[in-house]
């Protein structure tokens, strides 16, 4: 299994996807598609989803922040769409949002779902959902009892020097989450380098990318700036 980060296609807060996400499925869950059957891999990805139009603007369009799972036949099995989105995030928004700003839309909390899968029963969560501070889409899915659960993260910090602390620590966030669900490994890749959209800049995306064991520890971490870190992971088969 290959894990991309949050918003793997157009970077986490690019204005862009209000005109040009694509739906969920639609052309970009294809190319990914491609990638996992060419590869013979399942493939996870933190992608922007196109929602409704926006009714004052045709040409605009409501953007989910959401994740998806495919097999190594390309086909989609998991699709969650983010429910904790983190408000007026956006630096640049269509004028048809006001003055207030604008945000991913949030996904609905009863969308939590596993599927049973060689793995054991999988799901997705995608990054603010995996975060313990609002354990409301933990608290939704941990009536599954899931065994792994993937995350596509986007922690950022203020700075480089800043990343690997507690609070900008992709792995450590995915223990305190496995130590909520009580279940589960948390598995999840993290984008690396600056973040060139959203308000607060300038912005690092911290790495850190890894996984946690269901007793809340850290199983594996990237090592600093590392794009591609390889862990095996002692999950059960089924």
């Amino acid at each position: 299994m290959v894990v991309f980060p949050e918003e793997s296609a157009f970077g986490w807060l690019n204005p862009n996807v209000f005109y040009e996400a694509k739906p969920i499925p639609g052309e970009t869950v294809d190319a990914f598609s491609a990638i996992a059957k060419e590869a013979g891999i399942w493939v996870v990805a933190g992608l922007a989803e196109r929602g409704r139009k926006i009714a004052t603007n045709p040409d605009t369009y409501e953007v989910y922040d959401s994740g998806i799972v495919l097999d190594s036949n390309g086909a989609l099995i998991l699709h969650q769409r983010q429910h904790n989105v983190i408000k007026n995030a956006f630096s640049a928004c269509p004028a048809t949002f006001g003055s207030e700003g604008c945000s991913y839309t949030p996904g609905r909390l009863d969308d939590a779902r596993v599927v049973e899968t060689m793995l054991g029963r999988l799901a997705i969560l995608v990054c603010a959902d995996a975060y313990t501070y609002d354990p409301s889409a933990l608290d939704a899915l941990k009536a599954h009892r899931p065994d792994i659960v993937i995350v596509p993260w986007g922690v950022t910090a203020g700075s480089k020097e800043e990343c690997g602390k507690e609070d900008f620590n992709a792995a450590g966030y995915a223990a305190k989450a496995a130590a909520h669900l009580k279940s589960a490994y948390v598995v999840g890749a993290n984008g690396v380098g600056p973040r060139p959209y959203g308000r607060f800049l300038p912005s690092w995306y911290c790495g850190t990318s890894g996984f946690a064991t269901p007793d809340g520890q850290v199983g594996g971490v990237a090592n600093g700036e590392q794009e591609l870190a390889i862990f095996d992971i002692p999950i059960r088969k089924k």
